[in-house]
């Protein structure tokens, strides 16, 4: 019997683990630079984690969907 994981959960798999990446640099890059002032306005709230988590999460559902979409595109371009 084979122990691979299916190659379609492998995929769903490498493109969640790739968007929440992208997500994670993305976010880091908005709190370096003060983008909005999210910065400023999270560091003088009691909920900073918060804010950090709801960005993160969000657009790593984003980012993952978007990894996900494009995966599955390419695979029907393979064929061609």
């Amino acid at each position: 019997m084979d122990d691979r994981p299916n190659p379609l959960i492998r995929l769903f798999l490498n493109g969640t683990a790739v968007g929440f990446a992208l997500s994670a640099a993305f976010v880091t890059g908005i709190w370096l630079l003060d983008i909005a002032g999210i910065h400023t306005r999270a560091a003088h709230s009691d909920d900073a984690f918060l804010v950090l988590f709801i960005l993160w999460f969000f657009h790593g559902l984003l980012f993952g969907a978007v990894q996900i979409s494009y995966q599955v595109w390419q695979i029907g371009r393979e064929g061609q």
